[in-house]
Formats: C-alpha cells, sequence, structure tokens
C-alpha cells in the first residue's frame, strides 16, 4: 500500500464591505498573506493586480439589494497552486472563454482581459444568491541552489518541446506561454507604477481633490514617466468652455502660461482629442499648430487625454517632453491615462457633491421664502358692514411670488391689492416683500391708484432693473360715499366687475410693469359699483392649461362671477367654485404658474 501523500495548504478568508476602499484594503491583505505563503515578487505582483481587478468590478456591479452582504475574497497556496475566489453578489454575467483586449479608447474591458491573461484558469459560477469567480494559476518553480544548480535542458531542434509535464509541447503552445510571460515581465517591470496607482486611488478615498492634491500628483506623473509639464483643463458648468485648472512650473521658467480658457469649439489638440474621444499625439512630425493653445508648450511632443466619465465630459490632459526623441513607453501612456481618469472620477464626484450641497442650501433658501409668502398674506381680511372679501393664493412651485391685500384706507374706503413678481424663490420672495411695504407705508395715495402705481414703480425701479426683474400689479380704490371703484395696473390681468343686473366688465387701465419703465404714467378707469361682484386675479389663474395644452381663459371666470353676482351666494362659495374649476380643468396636472385671486361682494354703501 502506497503511503497518502499529504500536501501542505495555506487558507486565507475575508469577507469585507462592499465599497472599494475596503477591497483595496483586502487585497493589500492579500498580497501579505501571498509573500508569507513565499510566493515570488512577481507573482504576488501579478495575484495583487488579479484580485484587485476582481473584487472592483464586484463593488461595481453590485445590485442596491445585496449590497450589505459584502464581498467574500478566499486563498488557498498549496506547494503546487494558488486558488482564489471572490465571491461577489451582483446580478452576474456571462464570463467570455478568450476574453479580448478592447480598443484604446474603450472605458471598460480591461479588467477581464488581465484576469485571463495572469491565470491559468478563470471560471464564473452564477447563483441565485451570489456568484463565484474561481482562478488558479501554477506557482512558479523555485530558483535553483547556488550549491547545487541543475543546469536547464537544451531545447530540442524541433518544432516541439518537452513540457515540465513531459508531454511534448506544440509551437502554437510555446508561443502562446512565451507570450505570457513576456506579459508576465511587462506587468513585473511596471510594478512600481502600478504600487503608485494603487496609493493614489487610496488616497483619492479621503481627500477633495484639490488643486494642492491634484498638483502634487501630477508632479509625480511627471517624475515617474519622465515628462516634463503638464497642462489640465476642466469643461465650465455651462459645457462651453475649457478652463485652466492646474499646470506644471513650466510658465514660470519660460514665460509661457496656458490661457485661463478656451471654446471647446476650438481646433486645438485639446479640443480635438474631446470629439474624437480619444488621444491626440504632436511631436516634431505632427507638430501643433501655430495657433494652438499649446503651442508654447509643445515643443519636442506629448498628447491630449480626455477625461469622460461614462457620457459625461469632465476634461481634458496634457502631456509632454520638451525633447520627444524618445517616445513615451507603452506602460508610461498606461500610467499616464490611468491616474488622469481617476482624477476626472474624483474631480466630477466633487462636483456632484457641491451640486448636492448647494441643492440643500437652496432647499433651505425656498423653506425661507415660503415663510416669507406665509407673512406676506394677510391673516385676517377686513370685515366692512355690508361687504366680504375671500382670498386665495397656490404656489406652482414650493414658493412663489403672488401676493395679495386689502386695507382701510384713512378716509374709511378700501383699497384691494393684487401683484405677481416675475420669478419664483427667495429674490421673488423678497420683492414681494418690499412691494408690500412701500403700499402699507403709503396709503395716503389709495384714492389716486395710478399715481400709486408711477410712485411705486420710483420707488423700486432701480433694484427690479439691477435683478433683471419685473412686478406686475393691479390695484384698486372702492370709494364708499361715491359707489364707485377705481383701478389701475401695471402689466397685469384686467378687473373683472360683475353686476347685480348681470352685465361682467372687463377694467383694463393701466400701464407697463413695474421695473420695465423708469418714468411711467399708469391710467385710471372709474366704474360706477353699487353691488355684485368685483375679481382681482393673477394670470395663472386664466393661463391654466389643462392635459391637452389648452389654456382656461377669461370666459368662464365671467360666467361664474355672472352667476355669483345674481344669486348672491355667498364669498366663500364663489371663492370654493373657482378654486374647484381652476383644478377640475387641469384635471391633476402640474401647475404651470402661481395663482391668487381676491373677490369682493357687497352693496354700496357698504
Amino acid at each position: 500500500m502506497e503511503p497518502v501523500r499529504v500536501i501542505p495548504v495555506r487558507t486565507h478568508v475575508m469577507d469585507v464591505e462592499c465599497d472599494y476602499e475596503s477591497v483595496r484594503a483586502a487585497s493589500l491583505q492579500a498580497r501579505t498573506f501571498l509573500e508569507q505563503a513565499g510566493l515570488g515578487e512577481d507573482e504576488v505582483g501579478g495575484w495583487e493586480l488579479v484580485l484587485v481587478e476582481a473584487a472592483n468590478n464586484a463593488v461595481t456591479h453590485a445590485l442596491p439589494e445585496r449590497k450589505e452582504r459584502g464581498v467574500g475574497l478566499r486563498l488557498l497556496v498549496t506547494v503546487e497552486l494558488v486558488e482564489a475566489h471572490v465571491v461577489d453578489r451582483t446580478g452576474g454575467f456571462d464570463f467570455p472563454e478568450n476574453a479580448e483586449l478592447p480598443p484604446d479608447d474603450s472605458e471598460s474591458g480591461r479588467g477581464l482581459f488581465i484576469i485571463q491573461a495572469l491565470t491559468d484558469e478563470a471560471k464564473y459560477l452564477r447563483g441565485p444568491d451570489e456568484n463565484q469567480l474561481i482562478l488558479r494559476k501554477r506557482r512558479n518553480p523555485p530558483s535553483p541552489s547556488p550549491a547545487d544548480p541543475t543546469p536547464a535542458p537544451a531545447p530540442t531542434p524541433n518544432s516541439a518541446l518537452i513540457s515540465p509535464s513531459g508531454e511534448s509541447e506544440s509551437t502554437e503552445s510555446i508561443e502562446a506561454r512565451q507570450m505570457l510571460e513576456a506579459m508576465t515581465e511587462e506587468l513585473a517591470s511596471a510594478y512600481e507604477s502600478l504600487a503608485a496607482i494603487f496609493r493614489f486611488s487610496a488616497e483619492l478615498q479621503g481627500e477633495a481633490g484639490s488643486n494642492e492634491f491634484i498638483q502634487r500628483w501630477l508632479r509625480q506623473l511627471l517624475t515617474m514617466t519622465g515628462a516634463d509639464w503638464f497642462v489640465l483643463r476642466l469643461v465650465d458648468r455651462e459645457a462651453t468652455q475649457l478652463v485652466l485648472s492646474v499646470t506644471s512650473e513650466l510658465d514660470v521658467t519660460t514665460g509661457l502660461r496656458p490661457s485661463e480658457s478656451i471654446p471647446l469649439t476650438s481646433s486645438g489638440a485639446e479640443c480635438r482629442a474631446i470629439v474624437q474621444r480619444s488621444d491626440v499625439w504632436f511631436d516634431a512630425q505632427a507638430p501643433l499648430a501655430s495657433d494652438d493653445p499649446l503651442a508654447g508648450f509643445g515643443r519636442g511632443g506629448g498628447f491630449s487625454h480626455p477625461l469622460f466619465v461614462n457620457d459625461t465630459l469632465v476634461g481634458v490632459f496634457t502631456i509632454g517632453r520638451k525633447d520627444f526623441t524618445a517616445a513615451f513607453e507603452d506602460g508610461q501612456v498606461s500610467v499616464i491615462q490611468t491616474i488622469a481618469d481617476f482624477l476626472g472620477i474624483r474631480i466630477l464626484s466633487q462636483r456632484i457633491l457641491e451640486e448636492q450641497l448647494r441643492a440643500r442650501v437652496d432647499a433651505r433658501d425656498f423653506e425661507i421664502a415660503a415663510n416669507i409668502q406665509r407673512m406676506l398674506l394677510p391673516q385676517k381680511l377686513p370685515l366692512l358692514p355690508g361687504a366680504s372679501l375671500a382670498g386665495f393664493c397656490r404656489s406652482a412651485r414650493q414658493i412663489g411670488g403672488d401676493y395679495y391685500d386689502a386695507l382701510v384706507t384713512e378716509d374709511g374706503n378700501l383699497l384691494l391689492i393684487m401683484s405677481d413678481v416675475m420669478g419664483k424663490g427667495l429674490p421673488a420672495a423678497l420683492f414681494a416683500l418690499m412691494f408690500r411695504s412701500l403700499v402699507r407705508s403709503r396709503r395716503d395715495l389709495a384714492p389716486h391708484p395710478g399715481r400709486f402705481l408711477a410712485w411705486l414703480n420710483q420707488n423700486l425701479f432701480s433694484e427690479l432693473d439691477a435683478a433683471e426683474m419685473f412686478i406686475t400689479a393691479q390695484l384698486a380704490y372702492i370709494d364708499v360715499g361715491r359707489a364707485e371703484i377705481r383701478v389701475s395696473g401695471a402689466g397685469h390681468p384686467p378687473m373683472l366687475l360683475a353686476t347685480d343686473q348681470g352685465e361682467v366688465i372687463e377694467v383694463r387701465a393701466g400701464g407697463p410693469p413695474l421695473g420695465i419703465v423708469e418714468d411711467s404714467e399708469p391710467s385710471e378707469e372709474t366704474r360706477s359699483y353699487s353691488g355684485g361682484r368685483a375679481l382681482l386675479f393673477t394670470d395663472g389663474l386664466i393661463e391654466a392649461r389643462n392635459r391637452d395644452g389648452e389654456l382656461l381663459g377669461l370666459e368662464p371666470i365671467k360666467v361664474l362671477l355672472r352667476n355669483a353676482a345674481l344669486s348672491g351666494e355667498p364669498i366663500d362659495i364663489t371663492r370654493r367654485k373657482i378654486v374647484e374649476m381652476l383644478g377640475e380643468f387641469e384635471n391633476a396636472g402640474e401647475p404651470a404658474d402661481d395663482t391668487a385671486l381676491l373677490v369682493l361682494a357687497g352693496n354700496l354703501p357698504f
């Protein structure tokens, strides 16, 4: 009976959080384990790269509902073999039998090629809740002892060699093995650059992507690749300009400096790289044009690399040498592209974070503006014998600029106010507050609404003009003793006056909106009023649209107001009918504009 052969086995098991920082830390722990297991530097570097690629894929494609289960990493090492299991909680994918190297301008696909190129066997097992990527690779044979070297067998002159297993190896197998060995050697020779990339990606997790951080790393990139200068431009928020972000200090020694911004329509190398979504090279054989923004920097040569994150343009990174007799090596180009792409991701992430912060600030502004708007509207409308008032205000969004009010004047009469500030948000609310304060400060002008609006325009014009805003307004003065109503407007819809005899009159007197013409003189119109209904409103009422895009218009409002005047119904019912008509016409659609209205009912004298 033959003795049982015992194969020493070392294992390493980890389950980590599903994020890039955690899987990066796990890959470093795996590296330490493999070193302690006796693997050589080349083998350890190759496995580290493989595990980083596999674990990053597990994080990138993890399903949200499974993320909390993390990523699993299992390592098994014997004297002959290394086996790794990477457990992911993604939806799974079809693992190609032979992954091909993607084109240079491709933004994905290199990971699978690297994994297959650096392992002997790769299998992907899909399950209902989790998937496993199983990777195997034979260990390199130990180096012969210097005291007792074992000479390598001389190659046979035939087209086949003897493999380590003792079997004949075909020419195709030899070429494949030699190509794999060459790739491994190339990866090993670039290990320092890869290590720098790992350090860079780890630091990105903890820093905000400031110009100082970017400047420091790009200077390290110059050292790693033997380059002399760089220029990083970022696209502005309007996506019309490339704005200089950071550059090397070449300008200090030569007096040259890239222009601060260039239009995206420029024909220079940077913009061509963006249009083509691929690197644009320049050197003595393909020099930059004399009007290229990089012409002063481009002596020698280099290339511009566009920075895209998915389909979002972030900017363009250009790097070069003064003397370009020695071209960048493929490994150096890969390092440049990788670090530049990482920077692009970080810069875009920072912009998104800033926009989220700005959105929170805007939300607070809207909350303040909403409070201001609630303060503007009267808590109680004046109560006069024989007369009643009812108001309504609805904002299309969180806050608007519509405002109504009713004031009893010093002579015992009544002033009705309706206004609509152009725009939304805090600026509109602030101008509405200014308008309200001015109106309440000069009640003595109420008997002359046209003159009152002219005075308001003079006091608001400079501020409205500077802010490029305007206010439409309407004032209606109810003269009880004369049984009449005097009306003037500033770019506002007409007031509707429904008599108790069934007539509905549109009162359109006025002039341009406040803030448009500095010396405007709005006209006035006087109508007798002994009873019925008067309605002041903003354009959000008659310009409401249904789902077919049709306008509500004035006619349905006139009919409702005429019936209310003839029936003598309570004012609250009239207001409710108008609001219900508006809602039924919009049919639960999104309101396009703010809406305010003020209804007066009564018989003169009050």
